[in-house]
């Protein structure tokens, strides 16, 4: 994935030299609201190598929603496909979490050691808190042992045991960091003694009506939009379910549960329409309140951030006026070459999912490039010709 301006100018300008070529091989299925601006979504596709996708745009009272499918190489979108969403994942994990601090079995600035089971390396978790988790300002990094543990079904000791995991005191600065996201499932775990994945279809999916899982061993492939690099481009070597994912999660191991929250949800671009509105309406939903006023105050303000990043609780906070003219409230999920998107606009409720089987990974700061046109195409373009 290119991480840096000259890797990113290097990307983009292979891209159209290597990247496979969609142009005549998309066909859109599209159900409700029918869109104004079709081709020039088509176009967005297009230039960005996407194959196939899922859009579904709301303004509150319209949806409308195309499903792509991109024949050579074939990636298939229905309203049946599930597709693995990354990173969005760590907005349901923060919802959960903060479910949790409002029954009262930990506080955001509660000490992670309070709750997670003992470790040999507790030393490089001393200081840390639940809301530093949260907002990517442990200290914590993401390093190789952190997938070789995973692999081989080892406790997250093993990743606390290696060298350059911990490199900046708890609260100095924000880095992005899956490993510790990944820690929230642990201490959700240790807390609640439940596992994971039944814990958030108690908590979130199944009250909210959502079609989701963290459990991919429950799922058919067939279900399941593959996802492959369009860069490099690799034929036959695309990923529906991982070997973490093959595993399952039917009982609770607080030690080995480290690899789901950051990332690993399965879900659809209406079940993410649905969480999105939880968020948009302040923790309420269907007349429920599912998490504090307070609580949600705190996930949607402002808690950590660098030049090119500013970052609620598990929630990207976008201000970019040539997008929108109002903040973006949402998340991406970047993995093995799908570059999602799922964002609503604070005071209207307008939304937008973006979910696909690959495209452009290119990106300007953290943003991707087709994340940052569709939603400009969205709000600037296909939104006002809905009124």
């Amino acid at each position: 994935m290119p991480s840096t301006p000259l890797k990113n100018a290097l990307y983009r300008a292979a891209l159209p030299l290597f990247a496979p070529r969609t142009r005549g091989q998309l066909t859109h299925k599209a159900a409700g609201r029918s869109l104004a601006h079709l081709p020039s979504y088509e176009q967005l596709l297009v230039k960005h190598r996407v194959l196939g996708a899922s859009l579904l745009l709301s303004d509150g009272t319209q949806t409308s929603q195309v499903y792509t499918s991109v024949n050579n190489p074939r990636h298939a979108a229905t309203e049946d496909t599930l597709f693995r969403v990354a990173s969005i994942t760590k907005m349901a994990t923060a919802l959960v979490t903060l479910m949790c601090v409002d029954e009262g079995l930990f506080t955001l600035d509660t000490p992670i050691l309070d709750v997670l089971p003992r470790t040999e390396h507790a030393d490089v978790l001393s200081g840390m808190t639940v809301r530093q988790l949260l907002c990517h300002t442990s200290g914590l990094r993401d390093v190789p042992a952190m997938d070789t543990a995973l692999q081989s079904g080892a406790s997250f000791d093993a990743v606390l045991s290696a060298p350059g995991v911990r490199t900046s005191e708890p609260g100095a600065e924000m880095a992005y960091c899956n490993f510790g996201f990944g820690l929230l499932g642990c201490l959700l775990e240790a807390a609640t003694c439940r596992c994971i994945s039944e814990l958030f279809q108690e908590k979130l999916f199944r009250p909210l009506g959502m079609r989701a899982t963290l459990d991919a061993s429950t799922l058919h492939e067939g279900q399941i939009m593959p996802i492959r690099r369009v860069l490099p481009y690799k034929p036959g070597q695309a990923v529906t379910i991982t070997q973490l994912g093959r595993i399952p999660l039917d009982a609770a191991d607080p030690l080995c549960h480290f690899g789901h929250t950051a990332g690993t949800m399965y879900t659809d671009a209406p079940s993410l329409s649905k969480l999105l509105d939880l968020i948009g309406n302040g923790g309420m939903a269907g007349g429920q309140r599912f998490v504090s006023a307070g609580m949600m105050a705190e996930m949607c303000r402002v808690q950590s951030a660098t030049p090119t990043r500013t970052y609620g609780l598990g929630l990207v906070l976008l201000n970019r006026p040539g997008i929108s003219d109002r903040r973006l409230l949402g998340h991406q999920g970047f993995a093995y070459g799908c570059v999602d998107g799922a964002f609503i606009e604070e005071g209207t409720g307008r939304k937008v999912v973006f979910l696909n089987g690959g495209a452009s990974e290119a990106r300007q700061g953290k943003l991707g490039l087709v994340n940052r046109d569709v939603l400009t195409w969205a709000f600037r373009k296909e939104f006002p010709a809905w009124k």
